[in-house]
């Protein structure tokens, strides 16, 4: 599997949140349908911790430490998604990676999500290929359901999660789980996480993998919310 926040998703990227961003707004390591709000701008700062570094850019334990941004546009029928991010810690910074997506509602309580994320500047930059990705969301009422595909050079996967939002003193409290394929669709990504809304502009998140093959490993998220 390409290391890159769809895959892990990352990403949120930033879910994660989510998913929160510079990656796409999604769950654990699933992009979503859903986009940031309009005029509003997420700044995050995400981290690995145990088994092999989720996050690394050229190689297992080398990048631990990201930082990015989001924003979103409202354009009718349409909404749009685009924001950067990049490892900064603690080896050697870079790429800067580029991410986009649309989404409209095709009918009530749903969304069909367009997008792709990993887009390096340059190919000097490049350390995999672009993923790109199509996801439906539902909101059932119980639980919203989420399911989609995305393909990558050497990493096509199914992506697939359920999450539901809660009030906890009075701020949105979100649990979640996400599904994705890795090892070129060889193996399986479970993981399960948690979004909390600390405040109006601070949001935070953390989630578990739990590989078929490796070591369990942890991610917590921060993100700085600013509407303009």
């Amino acid at each position: 599997m390409k290391t890159n926040r769809a895959h892990i998703l990352t990403a949120a990227l930033l879910a994660a949140a989510s998913t929160a961003l510079g990656t796409p707004t999604g769950l654990n390591n699933i992009p979503t349908a859903d986009t940031v709000p309009h005029r509003t701008v997420a700044v995050q700062a995400f981290s690995s911790f145990g088994g092999a570094n989720q996050f690394a850019a050229n190689g297992p334990g080398q990048h631990s430490f990201w930082l990015g941004f989001k924003t979103g546009w409202d354009f009718g029928p349409l909404d749009l998604e685009w924001g950067m991010d990049s490892p900064i810690a603690p080896d050697l910074t870079g790429p800067l990676l580029f991410q986009t997506k649309v989404n409209f509602s095709p009918w009530e309580n749903g969304l069909l999500a367009l997008g792709v994320a990993n887009i390096a500047f340059t190919d000097h930059e490049r350390w995999s290929d672009p993923f790109s990705y199509a996801v439906l969301a539902h909101d059932f009422g119980l639980l919203r359901g989420h399911a989609g595909y995305g393909r990558q050079t050497g990493g096509d996967t199914l992506l697939l999660g359920v999450d539901r939002t809660w009030k906890l003193l009075d701020r949105n409290f979100n649990l979640n789980a996400d599904l994705v394929q890795t090892r070129d669709q060889r193996g399986w990504l479970p993981s399960v996480g948690a979004k909390y809304d600390l405040s109006k502009h601070i949001v935070l998140e953390t989630w578990t993998n739990f590989p078929d093959q490796g070591s369990v490993s942890f991610i917590a998220k921060i993100n700085f919310v600013f509407t303009f």
